[in-house]
């Protein structure tokens, strides 16, 4: 509770801050097929926990952009057509994430803002939310865009409760092009977990459990607009040392989205 009235708290001060930014809005919902690789199918399907199956999810996704900064968030129904309780990772999950960036000041010409972000996903017996505060800016190199943040951790999870876990950096990054004649972009988010709590330094591996302190998660994709109302995507997951499992992970994300 404390820590959400802190969030409340900062972002009520960064909303009364003003600097320059475009207005914008959007919104689209998304049919998408997620596909382990094998490899990540056997190694995570051998350990103790931290499973993973191939899934379908249903996505609603936003974004609004004024004076004082932005906001952005997604839903996730992972699982949509099934809820098998008994089988490791065949449970339905629910995965929300909203990220708000208020406007503090300029330095230099680049945008200081205060950055804060919840990640929230629970399904059958099980919940984890990762909460953020930091500071993050703007930058670009022409048709390229660039999102970075650096913030203090905490992480609320099933069995543990709520610590400080270290500090997460990360970033947003795409830019725009055309090709043959149609419209693409390509697209990375990528998080860093740094000098993590020992609440959460324990990892599965098919051999037992394994203790990290940092941990990468991320993807990269390419999406392709046809029409303005209609977009296809394919992405490359990948996590290190993260979603409950030690090592690599990696997967493949077909996405379909309906643009309003």
């Amino acid at each position: 509770m404390k820590t959400r009235n802190l969030l409340l708290a900062l972002a009520l001060v960064g909303g009364c801050t003003l600097a320059q930014a475009g207005d914008y809005s959007f919104g689209n919902v998304s049919f998408n097929q997620l596909n382990w690789s094998p490899s990540t199918l056997d190694r995570t399907q051998a350990g103790p926990f931290g499973a993973k199956r191939n899934f379908q999810y249903l996505e609603a996704e936003g974004g609004i952009g004024r004076s004082w900064g932005d906001v952005y968030g997604f839903f996730d129904l992972e699982n949509w057509n099934r809820n098998d309780k008994e089988m490791p990772a065949g449970d339905r999950r629910y995965t929300t994430k909203v990220v708000a960036r208020f406007n503090l000041a300029e330095v230099g010409g680049v945008p200081v803002k205060l950055y804060t972000h919840v990640y929230d996903t629970r399904g059958h017996n099980f919940f984890d939310q990762n909460r953020v505060v930091g500071l993050g800016t703007d930058l670009s190199f022409g048709k390229v865009w660039f999102k970075p943040f650096l913030g203090f951790h905490q992480e609320l999870r099933y069995g543990v409760g709520a610590n400080m876990n270290g500090y997460m950096a990360g970033y947003v990054a795409g830019f725009d092009f055309t090709a043959f004649g149609q419209p693409f972009s390509v697209t990375q988010w990528h998080e860093t977990e740094f000098d993590r709590a020992k609440e959460y330094t324990t990892l599965a591996t098919p051999n037992g459990v394994s203790e990290r302190r940092t941990g990468q998660n991320g993807a990269i994709g390419l999406w392709w607009t046809p029409v303005k109302s209609m977009t296809a995507g394919l992405q490359y997951r990948y996590a290190v040392n993260k979603l409950g499992v030690a090592g690599n992970e990696n997967a493949v994300i077909y996405s379909l989205k309906y643009n309003f």
